[in-house]
């Protein structure tokens, strides 16, 4: 073998070479995407959990809240600083469904989230929560969202009086 057909031989493996190379790398940087995707999933679900928990958890250990529910519900005049507890108390409640609906449109969580439909209703029953949606809801949040809510709770598509 001459010298010109040597090199081309060493040049021809060589690219096959780099081309199992290349596949290699491909394969394995597609396991590490994989791999990366669940781990973001898990943390999205942890997070989202520990969201809700802290909530539940503030409606349990609140001096407060059970007391301002009550007065609520039963129609009495709450005092300036109940008003702005169960104002707080709400848009923790819209901002963790406004959360969770934000993971749903990314795709984040799929068949281990908690049902909207959930956070939805329990919003509606919460004393106050509707009030807070109905005074704000549409200043903080997107379109998109304010749209959703509303399906959701009076099911219909239309935004109406809560996105004016």
């Amino acid at each position: 073998m001459d010298l010109i057909t040597t090199a081309e031989l060493l040049g021809n493996f060589g690219e096959f070479i780099g081309s199992i190379a290349i596949v290699i790398t491909l394969v394995y940087l597609a396991i590490q995407i994989r791999q990366s995707r669940h781990a973001t999933t898990f943390s999205v679900l942890q997070v989202g959990r520990s969201e809700r928990m802290a909530w539940f958890r503030s409606n349990r250990d609140s001096p407060y809240m059970p007391a301002i529910y009550e007065k609520k519900e039963a129609g009495e005049t709450l005092t300036r600083q109940d008003e702005i507890r169960l104002i707080s108390h709400a848009a923790a409640l819209w901002g963790l469904i406004y959360s969770q609906w934000i993971h749903q449109q990314l795709g984040l969580g799929g068949k281990f989230t908690t049902l909207d439909a959930g956070m939805i209703s329990m919003a509606i029953t919460t004393p106050g929560a509707m009030d807070r949606w109905e005074q704000f809801g549409s200043t903080v949040y997107p379109a998109e969202f304010c749209t959703y809510v509303v399906a959701k709770t009076f099911g219909t598509a239309s935004v109406g009086a809560s996105n004016a």
